[in-house]
């Protein structure tokens, strides 16, 4: 469970940080990424447990890291969306 919570954190740090970066105009941008990886995160959380056992522990717990490790992939990859539409074209 503390690195389910690492890895949120992490995310939640990375889109902080990525928002730096942007130019003015776009920096609340980064609020998408993270409703992305939380919309993943919550998501796939609850389809994990339906597809496990659903009164373990360690099955919950589990379930709940993989989902973290799939809402962070979510905002890095919605990150990386954003820095290549920030740069415009070319």
């Amino acid at each position: 469970m503390m690195w389910a919570m690492v890895l949120i954190g992490s995310g939640a740090a990375s889109a902080g940080g990525a928002g730096l970066f942007l130019p003015a105009g776009q920096r609340l941008a980064v609020a998408l990424a993270l409703v992305l990886g939380a919309g993943v995160g919550v998501a796939s959380s609850f389809l994990l447990l339906l597809a496990g056992d659903i009164e373990s522990p360690d099955s919950a717990a589990r379930s709940f890291f993989f989902a973290s490790v799939l809402g962070l992939a979510a905002v890095l990859a919605g990150l990386v969306v954003l820095f290549r539409r920030s740069r415009g074209p070319g």
